[in-house]
């Protein structure tokens, strides 16, 4: 077997595919959040005048594998009700 500084190649094939693993979930949850960030945009705005750029997404993954958590935040200065336009 081949060891390079101490270290058994297997290992190392070992350490190459989590990071290549963790990198494919970390790309996929980002097309994720991009795609879920553009629904709640235009959700929202059947709701409300958003500011611009204002509208904030982000996911936060809880100790223990107890799941994810969205933050979402948006700033508007106008309400919509339907059929008229609060201020």
């Amino acid at each position: 077997m081949i060891k390079q500084k101490g270290i058994k190649q297997k290992d190392l094939i070992k350490e190459r595919l989590n990071r290549v693993m963790l990198s494919d979930k970390v790309e996929g949850l980002e097309t994720m959040l991009t795609a879920l960030k553009a629904d709640l945009k235009t959700l929202l705005s059947d709701y409300m005048a958003l500011a611009d750029d204002s509208l904030k997404l982000e996911l936060e993954v809880l100790s223990n594998n107890n799941g994810y958590q969205f933050n979402i935040t948006a700033k508007t200065n106008r309400l919509i009700e339907i059929g008229r336009m609060l201020m």
